[in-house]
């Protein structure tokens, strides 16, 4: 405490500075006015009289000094003082400033702006009311829906069943409440009593609790309540603050409207907070809320509300204040037991769950941050970029290190006299060590411009969102964090490139350097110019071999055979549930809408399917062959499945390869048949001929469902597993529906006849015309959405959008990174050649070439290159085996890769060096040796 009161003192005299010292002032010059009186007194004439009281008073400048120190902050206004010096030193040096802050901004800027996605990614919480008091169930994300009564890690969704055996059983949350999975409920909306036609736009099902879980009120009206989510309550809805800003221009007249949600009337209870985006960051946040039990409105028969063993919640809860997560945990895995004990007699529970009952177990995880299903998929790529931005920011520094340190090379004289009038080395080194943190402090500041501007780009490219989808919610606008996180990373980069010239300013022989002899300073800093050159050479060569792989692997991916297609096909996206279809009136859809679209000018073919290639839907199921016995429980019998409409084949471009396609005949009433690929003819078939055998899904008692009438042709469907061989697959014709002894088979089996791409193929030399693709949707139906629509090139070329983006970022750092190196080479080899100009002009005086002097300066600068590339391809090879398994399955130690990686290094530095190399050939031999 004494401590802090002196400092208080401090504080509050320093603020006084200037009264003190005019006091003081006063007060000396009141008791040298006394003594000079007493010393006329005694006889002696005023100028000795004045002398003599100074004599006896002391050294006036001393107290001065000695009295500020004790009173004010001595330190900080010798700070204040050398800030100020720093500030009029690059003022006057405005070339050498700018190219300083320049470079500086772009190593910060980018280092920030990368920073600004992981931590919303990585790090950031909820925008809601203390969530550091939230769990979640599960450590691990699923997805959308998991049937029976077992999960392999535990169980991360739960049943509505089973979310209200939790919610009402477990005592320790305050509030429990539940979320659909996947989040990827799209609804056809259309305002009750406009005309217009109606759009897509995400939602989410949530319980009446879920805002009251979270803490959070409504923006306008009010949020969803326990009454809202009963069964036969009203429909009401809450709709995100973004659409009601964007789309209905924040007319508080919506509160209170109709709005018709997939065919069916919602109320419109309220608005969302501004900064809420739902408990999942994810580049398509919902823009509607609806309650739990709603669900049976939107998905008819094929509701999984009232399944029990059809798990399609995430939960979240808040704990009572004093409850420990574990006593927590330890509680709902009792309930689990529990609960799955009284569904025993289920038939739906197999042998398999009952023998694993006991082992059934749950987790939970911190719940702050939401349902980070972004975060896994992204986490591994933010780490690269981290590390990448992370290695340009530290070339910069080297680069500006080298800057600085010719700049304090030349200020040594300077230095030297200081140093020779009293000068202290402490004050030197802190001297430097401010002009290079006010350096860092104006590029960290012109460095947030870069980051927002780059991080908008990257939000923009990297997660892709179609039109009038909400983007992701990440903010380029710097927050509290960022702003502190660019400050450090300032003050870092600051004193990093400043300890060099620091020490240096430090190291003065004021004898040697008051000679004033240029030899004498000439080899003055030569290692530490030379190591950061080395440094920068071999990180540039890590950057650019790195780069030099994702390039490498992006290429691979995008060049590959896809196996169909993408030429003059357009996918248009709908889902009739979105208008209320039912499954019995789709058949009738599909004609329509095929003999529609077909009338458009400059169409050839139209066909449907369930999902259309690399859309980034999936579908698998256990399949099992007839005349084959079932396959052992660590055999996979998975194979992908899509349901295709007539002249589907034709549409996309896959050739059929055996036997026949998909057509008109394969109606309803006709045998149920299938198409299945050439992986799904080697993986059940092997060398046997797979036209005319029977095969099945889900059980074995279904194995003669279908007859395989042909073979198509491989084609990645899938965006997962790129860096394996094409799966099996089995297409289905939209028309035959199938019947299985358990009820919920058959039901999952209905959703698969709702088609979703419609794939329209036009002539050669002819465009669509998207205009009158909405016109015809339009006229079948107003209130079924168009979702989006898009070129087939454009769909596949969108799910490489996150590679192709790392790839090209990390293109851009490792080009960055080699200019910076090869201005950094460039300037060391231009100041070696200079101090060495006596010698040149020696050495040609002696009769050495203008080719002599070129190899002898290209031969330091390459010595240099040479060490750098020693270091380099080493930490290269760590890179390659870092990046795994992002090069989808290429070789991380490609010596091509490697080998154009210091080839490119190696010209880079041919060009930095040649041009003082050339000028040096050029000095006269005479005006050389007159040069001091």
């Amino acid at each position: 405490m004494r401590t802090i009161r002196r400092f208080l003192r401090r504080l509050g005299s320093w603020a006084r500075i200037q009264q003190d010292e005019q006091r003081l002032k006063e007060e000396i010059e009141e008791h040298l006015v006394f003594e000079t009186a007493e010393n006329l007194r005694r006889g002696l004439q005023p100028v000795e009289a004045r002398r003599q009281a100074i004599l006896k008073f002391g050294a006036v400048q001393v107290i001065s000094e000695d009295y500020r120190d004790r009173k004010g902050l001595p330190f900080l206004e010798t700070s204040l003082q050398d800030m100020r010096l720093a500030l009029r030193r690059l003022r006057k040096s405005p070339a050498f400033t700018g190219a300083t802050v320049l470079t500086l901004a772009l190593g910060i800027g980018a280092t920030t702006s990368i920073f600004t996605l992981v931590h919303a990614v990585l790090f950031q919480s909820l925008a809601v009311s203390n969530p550091a008091d939230l769990y979640r169930l599960g450590r691990e994300t699923l997805c959308c829906l998991a049937g029976g009564y077992s999960q392999d890690k535990g169980f991360s969704i739960v049943s509505y069943d089973l979310y209200k055996h939790f919610r009402d059983n477990t005592k320790g949350f305050s509030e429990l409440a539940a979320f659909s999975a996947g989040g990827d409920l799209l609804l056809g909306v259309r305002r009750a009593g406009s005309r217009e036609a109606a759009h897509s736009y995400p939602g989410e099902l949530v319980s009446g609790n879920y805002f009251a879980m979270f803490g959070l009120a409504a923006y306008a009206g009010r949020t969803l309540t326990a009454r809202d989510d009963q069964p036969n309550a009203p429909p009401a809805a809450v709709m995100s603050y973004r659409l009601w800003r964007q789309k209905y221009a924040s007319d508080p007249s919506v509160i209170g409207s109709v709005f018709n949600l997939n065919d069916q009337p919602f109320t419109l209870v309220g608005i969302a907070p501004p900064d809420f985006f739902g408990d999942t960051l994810r580049d398509r946040p919902p823009d509607f809320f609806l309650p739990v039990n709603a669900e049976p409105l939107l998905q008819g028969v094929s509701s999984w509300l009232h399944v029990p063993y059809a798990h399609w919640l995430h939960l979240i809860g808040r704990a009572q204040p004093g409850v420990a997560p574990a006593a927590l945990e330890a509680q709902m895995r009792v309930e689990l037991t529990q609960w799955l004990l009284l569904h025993q007699g289920d038939p739906e529970m197999d042998s398999d769950d009952r023998a694993n009952l006991t082992r059934q177990t749950l987790y939970l995880s911190p719940g702050g941050a939401g349902i980070t299903s972004m975060r896994e998929k992204y986490e591994h790529w933010l780490q690269i970029l981290m590390l990448v931005s992370g290695f340009v920011l530290a070339i910069v520094c080297a680069n500006v290190a080298n800057l600085m340190l010719v700049r304090g090379i030349e200020r040594r004289p300077q230095i030297s006299l200081s140093i020779a009038l009293g000068a202290r080395a402490s004050r030197l080194i802190r001297q430097a060590l401010t002009e290079s943190l006010a350096l860092s402090l104006l590029g960290g500041a012109a460095g947030l411009a870069v980051a927002y501007a780059g991080t908008r780009l990257i939000v923009r490219f990297a997660f892709s969102t179609h039109t009038d989808f909400a983007s992701v919610p990440i903010s380029a606008s710097p927050s509290t964090p960022i702003l502190l996180f660019a400050l450090a990373i300032s003050l870092i980069a600051g004193v990093a490139f400043g300890i060099a010239p620091a020490w240096l300013a430090s190291r003065v022989d004021p004898i040697e350097a008051l000679r004033g002899g240029n030899r004498s300073t000439s080899r003055q800093g030569s290692i530490p110019r030379r190591t950061l050159v080395v440094f920068q050479a071999a990180l540039s060569l890590v950057l650019l071999s790195a780069s030099g792989l994702l390039m490498t692997a992006l290429h691979n991916l995008e060049s590959q055979d896809f196996g169909f297609e993408q030429d003059r096909r357009t996918v248009v996206n709908i889902d009739p549930q979105l208008a209320g279809y039912r499954a019995g009136q789709l058949t009738v859809l599909y004609r329509r809408i095929h003999d529609s679209l077909s009338l458009i000018p400059g169409v050839s073919q139209v066909a449907l399917c369930w999902y259309s290639p690399q859309s980034g839907d999936h579908w698998d199921e256990p399949m099992f062959v007839d005349g084959h016995p079932p396959r052992g429980p660590n055999e996979d019998n998975q194979s992908d499945v899509d349901r295709v409409s007539a002249g589907y084949f034709d549409a996309i471009g896959n050739p059929i390869v055996r036997g026949r396609a998909i057509t008109e005949q394969d109606t309803a009433m006709s045998r149920h048949v299938a198409v299945v690929n050439e992986a799904f003819a080697r993986k059940f078939f092997q060398d046997e001929d797979p036209i005319g055998r029977h095969f099945g899904r889900n059980e074995i008692s279904m194995a003669r469902q279908y007859e395989i009438v042909g073979v198509a042709k491989d084609a990645r469907y899938l965006t997962s597993h790129l860096d394996k061989p094409i799966g099996p697959f089995v297409f289905l014709p939209e028309a035959q529906q199938d019947v299985y002894p358990k009820i919920d088979d058959t039901e999952r089996d209905v959703r698969t006849h709702f088609l979703h791409d419609i794939v329209i193929v036009t002539k050669p030399g002819t465009s669509l015309s998207i205009s009158e693709v909405h016109r015809s949707m339009a006229g079948i139906d107003p209130n079924m959405p168009v979702n989006f629509i898009s070129t087939l090139r454009e769909q596949v070329s969108v799910q490489f959008g996150q590679q192709r983006l790392i790839a090209r970022l990390t293109s851009c750092f490792g080009i960055l990174s080699l200019v910076l190196a090869s201005i950094g080479l460039y300037g060391v080899t231009a100041y070696n050649a200079g101090r060495r100009t006596n010698e040149i002009g020696l050495r040609m005086a002696l009769g050495a070439s203008r080719g002599n002097v070129v190899t002898l300066v290209l031969r330091g600068a390459f010595g240099l290159i040479a060490v750098g590339l020693l270091l380099g391809l080493p930490l290269s090879a760590m890179a390659g085996r870092f990046l795994g398994r992002q090069l989808y399955g290429m070789n991380p130690y490609n010596p091509v890769v490697s080998m154009a990686a210091v080839v490119t290094l190696g010209l880079c530095a041919l060009a930095a060096s040649l041009i003082p190399a050339l000028r040096a050939s050029r000095l006269s031999p005479l005006g050389a040796l007159r040069v001091e």
